[in-house]
C-alpha cells in the first residue's frame, strides 16, 4: 500500500547508538532520535472524505489504501522473539530500526541458527503484520499524566519504525477497572477518573492519523451490567469516549460491539446506538472471541441496518480455526478463551473484503499474547510457543464451508 508522505521533526542525539549483536557477527544500528515534539504535518483539519489524510481519496471506505504501523524489533513482541531465536540482543535497538531492516539481519543470522529457522519464519507471519498498540487503564498504573507520556511514546517514538503510517489502537478502560458487571454506583465513582484518562488519551492523540477500536469488552460483556439495571451509566460512559474521540481531525474510531455468540442483534445495536455509535465511523466486532469471521460478518451486517447503516470492523486476529467450544456454555461460557489449543491464524489485515459494510479485517491484539490462563505467562504476554502454533495453521478463509486460504 502507499504511504503517507510523512515528516517527523527530530533531534538527533549526540552520537550513534552501540551495536546491535548477533552471533553470526555485529551489525550497527542507530539508537534512536529524540523527537522534541510529536511533530507532523498533519493539519488541524478534518477532510470527511479523507479523514486519514491519505495520499488518494480513500472512497467510500476510509481505510482503503491506508499503510498499518508494522512495528520494529525494539519494540514488536514477534520482531523480539525472533531476535531472541536468532541470537540478536535488540536493547541497543533504536525506535527507528524497522521490521524491513530487521528481516534481514535475521536472514544473515540464520545461516548460524539453521535449526530455529522453522520457528522465525512461523513468528514472521505475525511481526510483519500491523501490530496493534493498547492504552488502557493498565498505562503506567492509569494515572493520566502516565496514559498521556505512554500515547506519546507510541506516536512520536515508536512510529519511526514505520514512519507515515497508521497506528491502529485498542483501548481498555472501563472493564480493565470495573470488570464485567459493576453496579451503577460503581461506575458514577469512577466517572471522574474516566474522564481524565479519556481526555489524557485524546489530548496527546492530537492531529496524528490512527484508527482507534474503542473499549475491549465495552458491550460485549455487559450482559450482566443490563441485569443489575446500571446499563445507562455503562451506555453514559462509553458516549463519553466516543464523543471525546469523535473530536480528533484525524481519527477513524470504531466502538465495540461483542461477538456473534454472545447477543443478539438488537441488544447490540440498542446499546451502540445509546452509545453514540453515529458520532463515528461505526463498531467492531469478535475483539476477545475467536468466531468464525463470516460468522461476524453476518451478524455485524444485521447489527448495521439497526444503526443507520454504521460500518464495521472484524477482528481476525485468532479465528482462522473457528472457535474451540466449551462443553458446557451455561457455566463456562460459549467459547473456550483460556489460550485454546487448536486455533489459528486468521485472514490477514486488509481493507479489500469484498463486503459493503466492512471496512477492514483488523488483528486488535497481538497473535501469540496470553490470555493469562489455560497454561502460559500472564495475560497480555506474547506467548512464542503459542504464536508459533496459530502461525502453523494459518488460513484466511471465512468460515468452514469457505475455501482454505493457508499462508
Amino acid at each position: 500500500m502507499i504511504k503517507r508522505r510523512w515528516i517527523a521533526s527530530l533531534v538527533l542525539l549526540i552520537g550513534l547508538g552501540t551495536a546491535a549483536a548477533a552471533a553470526s557477527g555485529n551489525s550497527r544500528r542507530p539508537r534512536a532520535a529524540v523527537a522534541s515534539a510529536c511533530a507532523n504535518d498533519y493539519s488541524a483539519h478534518r477532510v470527511p472524505g479523507n479523514p486519514l489524510d491519505l495520499p488518494a481519496a480513500p472512497g467510500s471506505d476510509p481505510l482503503h489504501g491506508a499503510s498499518f504501523f508494522v512495528d520494529g524489533p525494539a519494540h514488536g513482541a514477534p520482531a523480539g522473539a525472533i531476535a531472541q531465536l536468532v541470537g540478536i540482543n535488540t536493547a541497543s535497538f533504536g525506535d527507528n530500526v524497522s521490521w524491513a531492516t530487521f528481516k534481514s539481519d535475521v536472514a544473515r543470522a540464520l545461516r548460524s541458527h539453521p535449526g530455529v529457522a522453522g520457528k522465525v519464519h512461523l513468528l514472521e507471519k505475525i511481526a510483519a503484520e500491523p501490530e496493534p498498540q493498547k492504552f488502557s487503564a493498565f498505562s503506567g498504573g492509569g494515572d493520566p499524566t502516565a496514559i498521556a507520556t505512554q500515547v506519546r511514546k507510541i506516536l512520536c517514538y515508536n512510529l519511526a519504525a514505520d514512519p507515515g503510517t497508521v497506528p491502529i489502537v485498542d483501548t481498555y478502560f472501563l472493564h480493565a477497572t470495573l470488570k464485567g458487571c459493576p453496579t451503577s454506583s460503581e461506575i458514577y465513582a469512577y466517572m471522574p477518573r474516566f474522564k481524565a484518562q479519556i481526555n489524557a488519551m485524546v489530548n496527546a492523540t492530537g492531529d496524528q492519523a490512527i484508527v482507534y477500536l474503542i473499549e475491549e469488552d465495552g458491550i460485549g460483556s455487559s450482559a450482566c451490567i443490563a441485569k443489575h439495571g446500571a446499563l445507562g451509566a455503562w451506555e453514559a460512559a462509553l458516549r463519553y469516549e466516543v464523543d471525546e474521540v469523535a473530536t480528533l481531525p484525524h481519527a477513524v474510531a470504531y466502538l465495540e460491539a461483542g461477538y456473534s455468540d454472545a447477543q443478539s442483534p438488537s441488544y447490540t445495536a440498542k446499546v451502540l446506538n445509546a452509545a453514540g455509535v453515529r458520532r463515528i465511523r461505526g463498531f467492531w466486532t469478535n475483539d476477545t472471541h475467536l468466531n468464525w469471521t463470516i460468522n461476524e460478518i453476518n451478524w455485524g451486517e444485521q447489527i448495521s441496518k439497526l444503526t443507520h447503516g454504521a460500518h464495521f470492523v472484524v477482528n481476525t486476529a485468532q479465528n482462522g480455526n473457528g472457535p474451540l467450544r466449551n462443553p458446557h456454555p451455561a457455566s463456562q461460557g460459549v467459547e473456550d478463551l483460556c489460550n485454546p489449543p487448536g486455533r489459528a491464524l486468521g485472514p490477514r489485515p486488509n481493507t479489500s473484503t469484498g463486503f459493503k459494510q466492512v471496512d477492514a479485517f483488523l488483528w486488535s491484539t497481538v497473535p501469540g499474547n496470553s490470555a493469562g490462563c489455560g497454561g502460559g505467562p500472564p495475560g497480555g504476554v506474547f506467548y512464542p510457543a503459542r504464536a508459533e502454533a496459530l502461525a502453523a495453521r494459518a488460513n484466511g478463509r471465512l468460515g468452514p464451508h469457505y475455501p482454505s486460504k493457508p499462508y
